[in-house]
């Protein structure tokens, strides 16, 4: 049996300083229960006469997102600066994100990108309840992806 992939093992970080080249990461992880991936592809589907009428698909484009949900911390570095730029517009949602894993090879990728953060919600649930969250770090272009031996 191969090695199961926990998602506490990944490490995401966003930049508390926009996306000014040198970077100052915060950790995402306090109050985050719940991340999830969508690369939001754009499939061109062909379907040739040699197909006998099945398709031919071809992915030719992608907007990659990520989104994070959990319960609001106060004082916690990056959702303090991601709700810092709740009623922003344009360029004051960017900045950047890391994103750590290990691949199939079991060696340790960093993925970093400029990003917009979007859909955020900082309010949420019953009055008895801890604010739920959830926010998208949508991708502005394509990913950086380094690989290390672990």
């Amino acid at each position: 049996m191969g090695k199961l992939l926990t998602m506490y093992g990944i490490e995401a970080e966003i930049s508390t300083t926009g996306d000014a080249e040198q970077a100052t990461f915060a950790e995402l992880s306090d109050g985050i229960d719940n991340l999830s991936e969508a690369l939001n592809e754009v499939v061109q589907q062909y379907f040739f006469m040699s197909g006998q009428g099945f398709a031919t698909n071809e992915v030719t484009g992608m907007a990659p997102a990520v989104t994070l949900t959990g319960r609001r911390i106060i004082g916690d570095p990056a959702q303090d600066y991601i709700f810092s730029k709740k009623y922003a517009l344009g360029s004051e949602r960017k900045t950047k994100f890391r994103l750590t894993f290990l691949n199939s090879e079991n060696k340790k990728e960093i993925l970093e990108c400029e990003v917009t953060i979007c859909n955020m919600q900082e309010w949420s649930g019953a009055t008895t309840d801890h604010s739920a969250i959830s926010f998208e770090i949508r991708f502005n272009g394509k990913p950086t992806v380094n690989t290390e031996l672990t």
